[in-house]
């Protein structure tokens, strides 16, 4: 299943697994299956590539934690430890969406002290800038990323209930979400992409996307500079980069990002009924206005999946990507609508070693957030979209890919990698910059997914 492996791999791999710390008496079933073989993985190759992992990533995770207090001009210093994407090279600030997939792993290994110390730098950003940076830099306030905080603080609040801290949390989110509803608001009513940038960081920007991002770019007048930069840094709300805005990511409604603001109206909801705040009724109205719009602009019928809608030329997107499954992981899809997206889903994205991030096409530039680069935080969103449908096996098959290529890869490389390629399940893939070694989502979609596989088979039920 992992290709050929051979004795000196075998050896390697059982070596490691012996390596795996305890975490004591509140140990994690899950820790406790990996140690065990679980019932899942029916083979040595599959019970010690899992456990190699295992070791790899208990281990990593603390090298991982960074302690930044003052910081420098640019870095802004957090009053909690967090966790970098990296543990040496590469990225090396907290950056925003990518804590939501790191939490998810350190809540399910017995690190939940840590994961609030995340929570809790975002929410400091996010009260000192009026905005969730993309990172902790000065030069990254100018953008925000996908809206993972509401569900963070979820997370967090519910395995550690604190209802001071909730209150307090809650207060900040609510800025939050004020910035997506005044400041990147289209005209139709659903939310877009955008940046606060100013010309002097565009232009320096559009540099560095022609030497490094965009190899080959040369357009001839500053306003043409200036506009292409500002369309990109805009994109990096979401992707960085895709096909998905054909350069012009201003004027569309992202689906990811619409999918999960209901998200967050459907949490205040919850929040208030936790804290007695008396609000329910008016994020439930919400939430229901904004599904509405989401059914009416980004249903799209023709394709029979979900999309991004172009709202300056008033149509619909037509390239199916995994942003489709949005809808799933938020509950807002009917079950008709899902299976069809569940549908285009194995036909256009799924391939041999994981879910393609959008549907194979050419494109003038190359992007590494398209086919057939297979992102992790992508692969665990699938997960918990399938399941909630009730579409288990498919969710299965989407855990086992991932773990099966994660293994894979480790066995050859010893190290995890930012993402995989979906087709031939190696780490030659599509890139915009020499991809790093992380540690960051990849592990903790790794410790997601093979969760998932383990519950999944031993009780038949589990919430990925």
């Amino acid at each position: 299943m992992f290709g050929a492996l051979n004795a000196a791999d075998f050896q390697a791999l059982e070596k490691s697994a012996e390596k795996v710390p305890s975490l004591g008496k509140n140990e994690p079933e899950i820790s406790k299956a990996w140690k065990n073989g679980g019932n899942n993985f029916q083979s040595l190759e599959n019970v010690a590539g899992v456990q190699a992992v295992l070791a790899h990533i208990q281990q990593g995770f603390p090298q991982s934690i960074k302690v930044d207090t003052k910081g420098d001009a640019d870095v802004v210093g957090l009053p909690q430890p967090y966790t970098a994407p990296c543990i040496k090279e590469g990225f090396q600030q907290q950056f925003y969406w990518d804590t939501y997939f790191i939490n998810q792993g350190l809540l399910r290994i017995g690190m939940a002290e840590q994961a609030r110390h995340n929570v809790n730098n975002l929410l400091l950003l996010t009260d000192q800038f009026g905005i969730v940076p993309s990172a902790n830099r000065r030069s990254m306030a100018n953008r925000s990323q996908t809206p993972f905080l509401s569900q963070m603080v979820r997370d967090s609040y519910e395995h550690q209930p604190d209802a001071a801290w909730l209150k307090g949390a809650v207060a900040v989110l609510k800025k939050d979400y004020q910035f997506w509803m005044t400041k990147r608001l289209a005209p139709c009513g659903l939310n877009r992409s955008g940046n606060d940038a100013t010309e002097q960081y565009l232009m320096a920007f559009y540099y560095y996307l022609a030497k490094e991002r965009f190899k080959g770019l040369a357009l001839a007048t500053k306003a043409e500079q200036l506009a292409f930069s500002s369309q990109a840094l805009s994109e990096a709300e979401t992707w960085d980069f895709t096909p998905r805005y054909d350069r012009r990511a201003e004027e569309f409604c992202p689906l990811d990002l619409n999918s999960n603001l209901y998200i967050y109206e459907m949490n205040f909801a919850w929040f208030s009924k936790i804290l007695g705040a008396g609000e329910e009724t008016a994020w439930l109205a919400k939430a229901e206005q904004r599904k509405a719009l989401m059914q009416e602009l980004l249903w799209n019928e023709k394709l029979g999946c979900y999309g991004d809608y172009d709202w300056k030329n008033r149509k619909q997107g037509d390239l199916v990507s995994c942003a489709t499954l949005y809808p799933l992981v938020a509950g807002f899809a009917t079950p008709q609508q899902a299976e069809r997206v569940v549908a285009k889903m194995r036909a256009v994205l799924e391939c041999e070693h994981g879910l393609a991030t959008c549907e194979q096409r050419k494109h003038p530039f190359s992007y590494q957030w398209d086919f057939p680069n297979a992102w992790p935080p992508l692969q665990l969103l699938a997960i918990q979209g399938l399941d909630r449908y009730g579409f288990k096996a498919d969710a299965q098959r989407i855990a086992r890919k991932y773990v099966d290529t994660v293994v894979r890869n480790f066995v050859k490389t010893g190290d995890l990698w930012e993402k995989y390629n979906a087709v031939t399940g190696t780490i030659e893939v599509k890139d915009e910059y020499q991809m790093p070694r992380m540690m960051g989502w990849t592990a903790g979609v790794f410790v997601c997914a093979a969760d998932y596989l383990h519950l999944r088979n031993k009780t038949g039920e589990h919430k990925p």
